[in-house]
């Protein structure tokens, strides 16, 4: 037995050195299983009375009717660490309730009031960083009622938003090639975004390396590129408030939330921007090209949300507009080839709910139960990408006689305009391949040539069905010449629309230049005044394309005393029958026939021999049965003094 004593003694022993060894464990404290049910406590009035809620919290609370000023409920968020606060309080019965915050420093930074009578109102995504001040309170004196107050707190997450960020000192920064999650959470809600550009020096797709006399880093950009706000701002720094819709201002006008115009789909820019490209000159033949500004395509991709307008809008670091654009309401938006300036090294992106509704029911869309996701990124084209906006003239891409541009067609009323500057007279060939989807064409437009005048459009060329290429040949071109692309019209449901996009196969548009040495046709000569000049004796070159393509040369012999014999010879070319005719033009500028030769035989000649009186004449070329086109074959015709 006093073996069996002492094995147990040196057992006792052991155990209490091991319990020694190993470290207590901490004591977790309380474990939250479900918001804290509080009930508001009362005097509550002042940022000093505050009820605090440190973790998830429902309160039942009330306000009180009082007819000369509003009673206002406290409440100061401190979570302890950074959390994600999820604020909704519910409607006062025949009431119209409001939150505002507050920053630790009693700064205002927002105002939620996007609902009416009755109905609650939701902060989905506040940033607690230490600790934030939310105050409920009647939207009007002399109301009040019983309401619920519920807080969730959650950890913050990689490329979320964090509001609030309506401002350009509080945009997030948003690295190109990433996404972000974010609400468009109520009626004043704007979200904006600082985009760093690739510089113009560096690769493509490529960050710019910061220096000493560089762009500052982003705010807020963690080594994982996650979206998080930047450093806190100044007190006086103003902040605007929501509480109230803006008054609804004049039809076509475009900042600080005014109603769409319009044509709300239809891109815009303050007069004169080109998305990054300076407005193309006409300049003299030898003189030097104006130079090109270095310019960046963005692609942008915002996610549709039920119930939602989406309005994007990108700015210059200056806060300047450079782009604006309202999709349609519950759809999501896919811009391509957005041009931002290089030199600006940093542009912003705000992205808010559009107005819909009309009169006292017009109102800016937002949904705060359903997140967006939104993605910028630099375009692959680089250099060969158009440059949105450019829907008017004013704002037309360049192009280079021997290069390309990659566009896209989207939204569907999208229309993309070129310009082709030259230092010398040249003929160009526009080349324009086909897309899936799309049913493009493609036209030769000449500006307004005084006030009040309107564009012309010289040529135009829709051949092709859906997915087609479509072409321009022989266009003359001194100075500058502008080009347009864009979607045919339809029938649809009885009505002519364009019903066409593509966001994710682009087109490309070529041009090709050789000098006008006179050898060929000079396009457009469609029109007896646009015709072209011909030297007797001297052959010239055309194309019957596209279909239903005439061409007119013009041979003035009016400083003949006598008949002049004329022998005129076209070469045809395979699949269009050509023809040949002769007018004369009167004095008052009108054509009479005096000479046919379309016998229709194919590629075979066709031969004209008239004694012309002094006068004016002109040849006719074109499709003898006005059906067919060859862009590729060339026909030839000489005009030669006898028989």
């Amino acid at each position: 037995m006093r073996r069996w004593g002492w094995v147990c003694v040196l057992g006792l022993g052991l155990l209490a050195a091991c319990k020694k060894d190993v470290p207590p464990e901490p004591d977790a404290g309380v474990v939250e299983t479900g918001p804290s049910a509080l009930t508001e406590q009362e005097p509550n009035e002042r940022p000093d009375q505050a009820q605090a809620l440190t973790r998830a919290s429902v309160v039942t609370a009330g306000l009180t009717a009082e007819p000369n000023k509003l009673d206002e409920d406290w409440y100061r968020l401190a979570p302890g660490t950074p959390r994600i606060a999820d604020v909704t309080v519910t409607g006062l019965p025949g009431g119209d309730i409001k939150l505002d915050v507050y920053d630790q420093d009693r700064n205002r930074l927002v105002g939620v009031n996007s609902d009416g009578e009755g109905k609650g109102e939701r902060l989905p995504n506040l940033y607690v960083e230490k600790e934030r001040w939310v105050v409920v309170s009647p939207a009007r004196k002399g109301m009040g009622g019983a309401y619920t107050l519920e807080v969730k707190f959650r950890e913050p997450n990689d490329g979320e938003e964090r509001e609030p960020n309506d401002r350009a000192v509080d945009a997030a920064a948003l690295p190109l090639g990433q996404t972000v999650t974010a609400f468009l959470g109520h009626s004043g809600d704007e979200d904006w975004y600082r985009v760093e550009l690739p510089g113009a020096g560096s690769p493509e797709g490529e960050a710019p390396a910061q220096d000493s006399g560089g762009a500052a880093p982003a705010p807020g950009t963690t080594p994982t590129g996650a979206v998080t706000p930047p450093p806190s701002v100044p007190d006086e720094t103003p902040v605007v408030d929501d509480s109230a819709a803006p008054s609804p201002a004049p039809e076509g006008t475009f900042a600080g939330g005014e109603p769409p115009a319009a044509h709300p789909e239809t891109p815009t820019t303050p007069a004169g921007e080109i998305g990054g490209a300076v407005a193309a000159q006409v300049v003299d033949a030898g003189a030097p090209l104006p130079p090109e500004v270095p310019s960046v395509a963005l692609k942008i991709e915002l996610s549709a949300v039920e119930g939602v307008r989406p309005e994007i809008s990108v700015l210059s670091a200056a806060e300047a507009p450079l782009f604006t654009l309202q999709g349609k309401e519950g759809e999501p938006l896919a811009l391509r080839n957005i041009g931002v300036r290089a030199t600006d090294r940093v542009v912003y992106l705000v992205v808010k709910g559009g107005w819909v509704g009309t009169g006292k029911a017009q109102r800016r869309t937002f949904n705060a139960q359903v997140p967006y996701t939104l993605t910028v990124s630099q375009e692959e084209a680089g250099a060969h990408a158009e440059l949105e906006p450019n829907d008017e003239l004013l704002k037309a891409t360049p192009l280079t006689g021997a290069g390309y541009r990659e566009g896209f067609l989207s939204p569907k009323s999208d229309v993309d305009h070129f310009v082709l500057t030259t230092r010398e007279p040249v003929l160009a060939k526009v080349e324009l391949t086909g897309v899936d989807r799309l049913d493009l064409t493609l036209s030769m437009v000449e500006p307004p040539q005084g006030d009040g005048q309107k564009e012309t459009v010289l040529l135009k060329a829709n051949d092709g069905a859906l997915k087609e290429p479509e072409r321009l040949n022989n266009v003359a071109c001194s100075g500058t010449c502008y080009f347009r692309v864009e979607g045919s019209f339809r029938k649809v449901g009885g009505k002519f629309v364009k019903d066409f996009e593509n966001a994710d196969q682009p087109y490309r548009i070529t041009v090709t230049t050789v000098p006008d040495n006179g050898s060929e046709e000079r396009e457009p000569n469609n029109s007896a005044e646009r015709a072209q000049d011909l030297t007797l004796g001297k052959a010239v070159r055309g194309t019957v394309y596209p279909a239903k393509d005439v061409d007119y040369f013009r041979v003035d012999l009016s400083d003949r005393p006598v008949r002049t014999s004329l022998t005129a010879t076209l070469l045809g070319i395979l699949k269009v029958d050509v023809g040949l005719y002769l007018h004369r033009v009167q004095p008052d500028g009108k054509l009479t026939l005096v000479q046919t030769s379309d016998r229709a035989k194919g590629d075979q000649p066709e031969t004209i021999r008239f004694s012309a009186e002094p006068g004016v004449y002109l040849f006719e070329v074109r499709d003898a049965r006005n059906r067919e086109a060859n862009f590729q074959d060339s026909y030839q015709l000489t005009v030669e003094e006898g028989e």
